[in-house]
């Protein structure tokens, strides 16, 4: 009898386990978006989109083309750049979902434009 309920118990926590695993998935997206300056769409800005924004749990992961971005502030809060020189790739992390766009400050490191740059980060 012990024997039946150790592998029944132990049945049930790995159907359990790849339950919780599917449904925190299913919370994950792949979300396409573009970057607004002064309420529109901004082509120069947006050219240095790498790809689709990852968005997981309450966080926002976008990748930008370049060495040219070391900081975004969201909320106030600054998020710093990782550069990865392989991929030519500078990767932020901060909150936010695709449930609304996501104004922020994009700091950018580039000849004359080094400044710090109102954009609005706007899903499509």
């Amino acid at each position: 009898m012990a024997k039946v309920l150790k592998k029944s118990l132990t049945l049930t926590l790995l159907v359990m386990t790849l339950v919780m695993a599917m449904a925190a998935s299913a919370f994950a997206s792949s979300e396409s978006y573009e970057f607004h300056y002064a309420g529109s769409y901004h082509s120069h800005s947006s050219s240095y989109i790498a790809g689709p924004a990852d968005v997981n749990g309450g966080q926002v992961t976008i990748t930008l083309t370049g060495n040219y971005f070391p900081e975004v502030k969201v909320g106030g809060t600054s998020y710093y750049g990782s550069y990865n020189s392989g991929t030519n790739l500078t990767t932020f992390v901060f909150p936010g979902s695709a449930a609304a766009d996501i104004p922020l400050e994009l700091k950018v490191v580039a000849g004359p434009h080094a400044a710090w740059y109102n954009l609005t980060l706007v899903w499509i």
